[in-house]
């Protein structure tokens, strides 16, 4: 009967925690299961024998193994309730083994007791070692699960116990422990609910004295005790609890030690933690644990959270367990505790109440603001200390008195009206009125009037606030007078955009009134467009405030009433205020400073690319020059070689005492040869001016076959034997006008682009032709109908794709690599021809080659007027008397003057030769005669010539001025051209040039007694 009753517990026990552990998975459940399967199974088998026999070996080994290793199973269930020594539970393993293979080799037949008993005593000790860790468990818990553990480590002492006994041979003894062993491990494992439910109210009783006993009006304390009673009934390594706060974020009360105690979490998080499984392993990342449990539990350095519900005045919140070890028997205990938590934040909620009058009354006794409570009546019920000041009122002077003794006389209406909307409900907030004080005086204060109700909600009363702003009404009027004084539009915006404050030079600068404006959205003086971006820069702003000055962005646009968009700069400041924050935007129009800044840009912009484009043809002509270095240097050494030659032939030829006639013919010959190479020296010296963009330019009406004759032997030498070189002129070409040296630099820049074009070699085309424009073929406008003249020059070089020829005119732009070009060689080309009227056509193709046709326009006849200083007319027949005119020349270089003196006065003429401009000066003055001429150098050192030619001028009256050189620019011309009535003639000169222009000068000038100086000028001389 003993055997049956056992088996029946133990089974039972087992039963109940299987289909716990069914419900729950919890890995502690199993081992319980376990240990008690072990107990179980010995006593089915021991029924089993008593009602149908011996059962099969293997499975009476199996029994008895599972018997024998009960106290492991223990063990290891305390393992997880508490931390153990690393070495323990494999020491019980090992001495389980050792001690249990006896017995269960011979498990079919009696085992001698010396077999049995080391076994039994390692189960009784072992048993022992558990009973005494639960105990232990036992000692720190409360309520339910201290009374169940107790139980727990007694059934498990008393199992062992009977074990060691039955050893003995005795059977009455074993079996009552067993029985006993049974009953306690049911009272641990499956006690009825009441029982539970006592041992945990009984734990609580002491808890909520304590709570009652902590002052009313300290919420922190109550929380604090709470905390304390849970951890010592409950056995956790800590508890906490989170209650929701006014501001809604659930955080942890009752707790001063940080980091905890500054942990939150949001009502989601809460939910999250309290609909997960019970307990929960937050280190188990596996079965992804709630956030808020893996945040306390990494916080507290525990493992486990258990956490339950709480019902409290503010709120749902939670009893949060945490362990570093598994709980066991606490559900009945967490489950009372949570309950007294209830109560504990109804505690609390009476303390924070209580806490907030005593502060509310500690408020209004030490505010400097006058409060007062007065009955519907107007009668004063309360009289603060700020009332005392403000009113110079004593507290016993006026409690039981009507308010009216605070009102200046005729407010009384006011007053009534006023208390009649408080009556009504209304709040009354910053109503500005004026009061009397005990002397007599009035102050200006802000009134602020609220209902004080009962607890049914019924007005039995008006509290009001009173702030005195007499100072501040002065303050606000400087305010006032500053912020219209203010030379920018200013404007206060709220976070909803409404616009609170405007001064006068807003409402001038929008056109809006200020009654319109005010409580308006900002946003009708932005552009409609911009309404979507200014919204979302607005709210970006309202999130982060920061001041920003006066320049600090980019111009924005604003809109006036009529509609008239300006660009504006604004700074923009934030201040906080009872209303919120409000936004203060200074607005500045900028259009007229955009206008000049603009105008200035554009005149910065317009210089440098002025200057960039000045050091860049500077460039360009020194390019074209280092072209023609070479051909120029081989030409002059040709030319110096004839020169010397010729000379020392001529100077041999002479040196002999007498010379027949045919060497008096071989001299002439040789001077000859050495004047015509002289001559060609000349030309090359003028190529030269005009390609570094140094001579006179002088537009006369020439023919286009000349300059490409003129140019055609230099650019064979230039661009290399690998370049085939063929022109082709029409005789019939018409006459143009244009200036020789730019057409020169036009055909150098074209043949040095296709030369370059042609770096293998290949055939370069100049041609000349006449050609007659119609309206269809002047259909882009540059040119008119009309006849023009027609230069073409082809290649047969690499060609240029379509994108290049769009952009060959461009200025600077250019294929060639960096550093080898300029880009102004096809600009300066349509730059030459559009000024002289024409225009530039491009035809390429890759591959191929290029054509550059240049259209100029053609001249009916030759206009020779005012073209002295460029044509030389042909030489006159002799006239009839020789020249007898007096010329004055001033000449520095002393072998020119002396030839051109000797030249002149062969020819006839008297000549005063000066060697500068003061002797010049001189001569003009003190000379008795008339000067028919000057004729002077144009550089000069000390005077210039055209400095000699004023001062001859001035005291000879009317005597025309014949300049000579070669290079005037500096001096004689504007922008390169010869100002109107100047003559030269260009240095290097032939006897012929000089003598030609000499007397078309005086031919023009004709003689006339003016020329003499006035009879003061000769003093004694006359």
């Amino acid at each position: 009967m003993a055997l049956i009753l056992v088996t029946s517990l133990f089974v039972f026990v087992l039963l109940w925690v299987s289909w716990r552990y069914l419900m729950h998975r919890d890995p502690l459940l199993r081992d319980v299961m376990w240990m008690f399967a072990s107990v179980a199974m010995l006593f089915v088998l021991g029924v089993v024998r008593l009602f149908v026999g011996a059962p099969p070996r293997p499975v009476m080994i199996l029994a008895i193994g599972l018997l024998l290793a009960k106290p492991v199973f223990t063990l290891r269930l305390v393992g997880r309730l508490r931390p153990l020594p690393s070495w323990c539970l494999p020491v019980a393993v090992t001495v389980w083994v050792l001690s249990a293979v006896p017995v269960l080799a011979s498990a079919t037949r009696p085992v001698p007791r010396p077999a049995v008993w080391p076994a039994v005593v390692v189960f009784f000790v072992v048993e022992l070692v558990a009973a005494w860790l639960l105990a232990a468990e036992a000692r720190r818990r409360g309520g339910a699960a201290s009374a169940r553990l107790w139980c727990a480590s007694a059934g498990t002492g008393v199992f062992g116990a009977a074990l060691l006994i039955s050893v003995t041979g005795a059977v009455i003894g074993p079996r009552a422990l067993a029985v006993l062993s049974g009953v306690l491990y049911l009272f641990a494992f499956v006690p009825p609910r009441a029982v539970r439910r006592i041992w945990a109210r009984g734990a609580t009783h002491a808890a909520m004295r304590r709570l009652l006993a902590v002052p009313a009006n300290e919420p922190t304390r109550t929380w604090q005790s709470y905390c304390r009673d849970a951890t010592a009934v409950l056995g956790a390594d800590m508890v906490l609890v989170l209650m929701p706060g006014p501001d809604r974020p659930v955080r942890v009360v009752g707790c001063v030690s940080r980091p905890v105690s500054t942990l939150e979490c949001t009502k989601e998080g809460l939910d999250e933690l309290l609909a997960a499984d019970d307990p929960i392993d937050a280190l188990a990342g596996w079965t992804r644990p709630p956030v808020v449990a893996v945040m306390f539990a990494q916080a507290t350095d525990t493992r486990f959270v258990t956490a339950t519900a709480v019902d409290a005045p503010g709120g749902r919140g939670a009893l949060l367990l945490l362990n570093r070890c598994r709980s066991l028997f606490a559900e009945d205990d967490v489950e009372a505790f949570t309950e007294l938590a209830g109560h504990a934040a109804a505690l609390a909620g009476r303390a924070q109440t209580l806490a907030e009058r005593e502060s509310l009354a500690a408020i209004v006794e030490s505010s400097h603001d006058a409060i007062i409570g007065k009955t519907l009546g107007g009668v004063i019920t309360s009289w603060n200390p700020g009332a005392e000041q403000l009113y110079g009122y004593r507290r016993d002077e006026v409690l039981g008195r009507h308010a009216s003794l605070l009102f200046p006389p005729g407010q009384e209406q006011a007053e009534q009206q006023l208390m009649q909307r408080i009556t009504a409900g209304e709040n009354i907030d910053q109503h500005r009125v004026t009061r009397r004080h005990r002397d007599g005086t009035t102050v200006t204060v802000s009134l602020t009037l609220s209902p004080i109700t009962d607890a049914t909600g019924a007005i039995t009363g008006v509290a009001s606030i009173s702030r005195d702003i007499s100072e501040r009404q002065r303050a606000e009027a400087m305010f006032e007078g500053l912020l219209e004084a203010a030379p920018d539009a200013i404007i206060g915006v709220t976070r909803d955009g409404s616009i609170t404050l405007i001064n006068a030079q807003a409402e001038r600068l929008f056109g809006y009134p200020r009654d319109e404006l005010l409580g308006r959205s900002v946003d009708l003086l932005v552009p409609e467009r911009l309404h979507t971006p200014h919204v979302r820069h607005r709210d970006g702003y309202f999130a982060h405030p920061r001041n920003r000055p006066m320049g600090a962005g980019a111009a924005l646009t604003a809109v006036r009433k009529d509609g008239t968009e300006f660009p504006a700069e604004i700074s923009l400041s934030s201040v906080d205020t009872d209303r919120g924050t409000i936004v203060t935007t200074s607005i500045r129009d900028v259009t007229d400073r955009l206008i000049a800044q603009a105008e200035r840009e554009r005149l910065i912009a317009q210089a440098e690319r002025d200057a960039g484009e000045r050091r860049l043809q500077h460039a360009r002509r020194l390019e074209s020059l280092g072209e023609l270095a070479g051909g120029v240097a081989h030409d002059f050494n040709n030319i110096l070689a004839v020169i010397s030659n010729y000379t020392a032939m001529v100077l041999d030829t002479l040196d002999k005492p007498a010379l027949d006639p045919a060497e008096l013919a071989e001299v002439r010959t040789d001077l000859g040869q050495v004047g015509r190479a002289a001559e060609r020296a000349a030309r090359l010296t003028k190529q030269l001016l005009a390609f570094g963009r140094r001579d006179i330019t002088q537009a006369t009406v020439l023919s286009l076959n000349h300059v490409v004759g003129d140019v055609e032997q230099m650019l064979r030498r230039s661009l290399g034997e690998h370049i085939h070189l063929i022109t082709s002129a029409d005789r019939q070409l018409w006459p143009i006008h244009a200036d020789a040296g730019q057409l020169e630099q036009i055909l150098l820049n074209l043949a040095v682009n296709a030369r370059d074009a042609m770096p293998g070699g290949g055939t370069l085309s100049i041609d000349t032709s006449n050609a007659e424009l119609t309206d269809d073929d002047t259909t882009s406008g540059i040119l008119r109908p009309g006849r023009y003249v027609r230069l073409r020059v082809s290649d047969t070089g690499t060609g240029m794709p379509p994108d290049v020829i769009e952009r060959a005119f461009e200025p600077f732009y250019t294929t060639k690599p960096k550093g080898s070009a300029t880009g102004l060689g096809l600009a300066t080309v349509y730059g030459i021809a559009t000024a002289a009227g024409g225009d530039v056509r491009l035809y390429s193709e890759a591959g191929i080659g290029t054509t550059v046709t240049i259209l100029l326009p053609a001249v009916e006849t030759p206009d020779r007027a005012g073209s002295v200083a460029a044509v030389v007319p042909a030489a006159e027949p002799a006239a009839e008397t020789s020249p007898h005119e007096t010329i004055l020349m001033a000449e520095d270089e002393d072998d020119l003057r002396q030839i051109t003196a000797r030249i002149l006065t062969r020819a006839g003429y008297h000549v005063l030769a000066a060697t500068g401009g003061a002797e010049a000066i001189h001569f003009a003055q003190t000379h008795p005669g008339p000067i028919h001429l000057l004729l002077t150098d144009v550089i000069m050192p000390r005077m210039m010539g055209n400095e000699v030619a004023s001062q001859v001028q001035r005291r000879r009256p009317g005597i025309p001025v014949l300049y000579m050189s070669g290079y005037a620019e500096p001096v004689l011309t504007e922008n390169g051209t010869l100002p109107d009535g100047v003559t030269l003639v260009e240095k290097p000169f032939t006897s012929r040039e000089l003598l030609d222009r000499v007397r078309v000068v005086l031919r023009q000038a004709g003689t006339s007694p003016v020329l003499r100086p006035a009879p003061e000028q000769f003093g004694a001389r006359t």
